[in-house]
Order: structure tokens, then sequence, then C-alpha cells
């Protein structure tokens, strides 16, 4: 991580610390915390957090919906760090905040892609959820990937691979076997198999674009 993206990550939980401790101060004291090029982006996610958390809690109304709403968010969020970050609770709150279900981030990531075919959409879908659901592993997903997430939530590509930096608490996950390989003991071989269809070559992307690593 730079120097500006880890000013800027602290000057963005320093502002949700701050809610936490029903502080009410100016989004213009966050943004002397950053470089001034990365004030607009600093701007942004202040305004979507202070939007969410509705008008600041007072001692006679208490904490407003909205407040707790936010912070519900933020709580649900880093406590899903695991093997994959902060990244599968980030993506849920992202998608829920803008009503977008899951089969519809899995059809736009395939669209942005180039995955056409029904198998390579499948595999897509299915690997989605497992990503959203915590069951990957963040150092496997590639750069590719993470920059069409970012695309399809319109956020920076930047953010979107920080948040999928695994935690040391997280429960240890294994790589997922190779597909087509069984468990059980070697068949032997006869001549009365039908002949093996080759790999779809869009599943064998899309399994390299959430299981082969940054550079895939």
């Amino acid at each position: 991580m730079s120097a500006g993206e880890d000013a800027l990550e602290r000057a963005f939980w320093q502002a949700v610390d701050d809610l936490r401790e029903g502080e009410a101060k100016p989004i213009e004291s966050y943004l002397r915390l950053v470089p001034r090029e990365q004030r607009d982006e600093l701007g942004g996610m202040l305004a979507d957090l202070f939007l969410a958390r509705g008008p600041a809690p007072g001692s006679e109304g208490g904490e407003s919906d909205g407040y707790r709403r936010a912070m519900a968010i933020v709580d649900e969020v880093l406590g899903s760090r695991g093997t994959a970050g902060i990244l599968p609770g980030t993506l849920k709150a992202m998608r829920n905040a803008r009503g977008i279900e899951p089969d519809a981030v899995a059809e736009q990531l395939a669209t942005d892609l180039g995955v056409e075919g029904e198998g390579g959409r499948r595999a897509l879908a299915r690997n989605y959820h497992r990503l959203e659901t915590g069951n990957l592993l963040g150092s496997k997903l590639s750069r590719r990937l993470l920059a069409a997430l970012a695309s399809v939530f319109g956020v920076d590509a930047a953010d979107v691979a920080a948040a999928a930096r695994p935690s040391a608490q997280g429960p240890a996950l294994r790589s997922a076997p190779a597909m087509g390989r069984s468990g059980g003991a070697p068949q032997p071989a006869s001549s009365h198999l039908p002949p093996t269809e080759p790999p779809d070559p869009e599943v064998e992307l899309v399994e390299r674009l959430f299981h082969g690593g940054p550079d895939t």
C-alpha cells in the first residue's frame, strides 16, 4: 500500500471511529489528512457514510435509525474479515446498498470479462457466490477480476484490492481441487467409454480469474 493509500484508509476509518463515539466533525477536517489529489475520492466515501448515518445523534433523541444502520454495516464488514480480507462483507454491503441481486453482479461481470457461454456464466455465478460468502482466498483472486468488480460497483480498483488482503485471523481454506478430478480410486480404462469432451475454455478462464493468482 502506498503512502497516499494508507493516508486515505486512515482518514476514512478515523471518520468511522468518530461516528462510533458520537462526534460530528465536518468533512473538511478529514480531507486535510490526505494529499490534495485524493480529497475528491475521500469526500465521496465520507459523503456516502454520512448520508447513511443520517442526522447526528442528539442528547434527547438518541441515535438515529440511519446512524444505527450505518454502524451495523461497518460492524458487519469488519466482522467478515477472513481469508479474503473484508472484501466479502464489503461486496455484500455495497450490493445491498444499491439494491442489486448477486445474479445481476455475476451477469455484469460476465459481460465485462467477455464470458458469453452458459457454462462460463454458471461458473462465474458459482464463484462469485463463494467469494461473497467468504469461501475463497483473497491471495488467489486475479487483478483483472478485482478491476471488474470495482467497475461493477463504481469504486476504485485499488480499494477493492486492499479489501481482499487476507487476515491472519481468518479460517484456513484450501485451494479448490482442479475441475473434473475425483477423490475416489482411479477407474480402469475402457474402450467402451464415450470420448471425453474438451474442457470449456470460458469455464477454465473463470477458474483462473478466481483461483489463479493476481497475474492471471
